[in-house]
């Protein structure tokens, strides 16, 4: 996209992207400062040489970009990138460095783009259009997010809100894992004595039963007391747990995966939906004995929208969203040799050979410092004849 093309863009859209910069080296910080606020879209707010300066005044600059220098004193770029995004999880980093060994981090952060110094208004026009496409996504979703907000929200972390939106404190550990398996495996009629042997293995059979049964009306306290509404019913053969879909996102995840078979125009919005609630891990990564299964299920849901979405888009005509699409997905999945492999497929389809080159030697990097293998042979080669 040309400079013409975005001031027209910029007309359209009357918005440009707040930005703060943060670049531990003076000279170059001032270089980037006016680099980046020459660009028709982008607005710097705020210029930094201190990581902690920057996170400082995060909360009052509400930038919406965020050019980060990968290695800093005191807090480098990826450390910093990830508080900010707790933060603002729809804040977009753009990492900048000399050395392209930090591009393997950059998958982890969910980066929107890796440029190396120096950077050129090139690079700029290159990462801008992916940037302007994930303001629409996300303006686009968010109506429909608001619909159907869950009570829980376990992909990527554990919270449970009450209906004054206030977060619940469960009054012990086991609660919330009591609470974390009717959310994993509902409409399950589980026996007591089963029950009991999978939170309290160690535990004496009477005395977990004990547990179990205080347990259990301590979620039902805790639960009514929030005002959520939520059948537990106990029967001689043990419990049984029912909700509706919406209640959870997970739920939503598994009633829209069990409904759909391909992307098309009339779901493609709540696939979008779906595929961006997934945040990582079931649970936010808590290790419940008995949650491997699930974790695994959540995990091939996603896996499953980032190929359908990607069809759709790839269908559709619109190359970028599909990239991006891949792009998210490898932050959360960045051993996936099938979504790499298909990313680069897509990036020679569209003969950008620099992001080819860049995104292979990551993934070549990466590989070999996780699994100390090496990318499919088909992969090398390509990589060799564009060198």
């Amino acid at each position: 996209m040309g400079t013409r093309t975005l001031r027209s863009a910029m007309q359209r859209r009357r918005f440009m992207f707040r930005v703060i910069i943060v670049e531990d080296e003076k000279p170059t910080l001032d270089l980037m400062e006016r680099l980046i606020g020459r660009h028709p879209l982008l607005d710097v707010v705020g210029a930094f040489t201190s990581p902690l300066e920057a996170l400082a005044r995060f909360g009052e600059l509400k930038p919406e970009i965020a050019f980060l220098d990968v290695e800093m004193p005191k807090m480098g770029g990826i450390e910093l990138a990830d508080k900010l995004r707790e933060a603002d999880e729809e804040l977009q980093v753009v990492f900048t460095t000399a050395y392209p060994v930090y591009a393997v981090d950059a998958f982890k952060v969910n980066a929107v783009g890796y440029l190396l110094k120096p950077v050129l208004p090139e690079d700029l026009d290159g990462v801008v259009p992916r940037i302007v496409k994930n303001r629409e996504m996300h303006a686009a979703l968010r109506p429909f997010a608001g619909i159907e907000e869950p009570t829980v929200r376990c992909l990527g972390t554990f919270e449970t809100r009450g209906t004054d939106g206030s977060l619940l404190n469960w009054p012990t550990r086991k609660t919330e894992e009591l609470f974390a398996y009717f959310l994993a495996y509902p409409k399950r009629l589980t026996d007591k004595w089963q029950l009991a042997d999978l939170l309290w293995p160690e535990t004496e059979e009477t005395r977990s039963l004990h547990s179990l049964h205080n347990t259990i009306y301590r979620l039902k306290k805790v639960l009514k007391e929030a005002g959520i509404e939520v059948e537990l019913t106990h029967t001689n053969e043990g419990y049984l747990f029912e909700a509706s879909p919406a209640f959870s996102d997970l739920g939503q995840m598994r009633d829209f995966m069990a409904r759909m078979t391909k992307v098309y125009g009339n779901n493609a919005s709540e696939a979008e939906q779906r595929f961006r609630s997934y945040r990582g891990s079931l649970f936010g990564g808590k290790d419940y004995p008995w949650s491997a299964s699930t974790v695994s299920e959540a995990a091939s849901h996603y896996a499953s929208l980032a190929r359908l979405l990607t069809a759709w888009y790839r269908e559709r005509g619109d190359p970028a969203s599909a990239k991006e699409t891949l792009r998210v997905y490898l932050g959360q999945a960045p051993l996936d040799e099938e979504i790499h492999g298909e990313l680069l497929r897509l990036y020679l389809e569209a003969g950008e050979t620099g992001s080819f080159l860049r995104h292979y030697d990551s993934y070549e990097r990466l590989l070999a410092e996780e699994l100390g293998i090496e990318p499919p042979e088909e992969l090398r080669l390509q990589a060799r004849k564009m060198r």
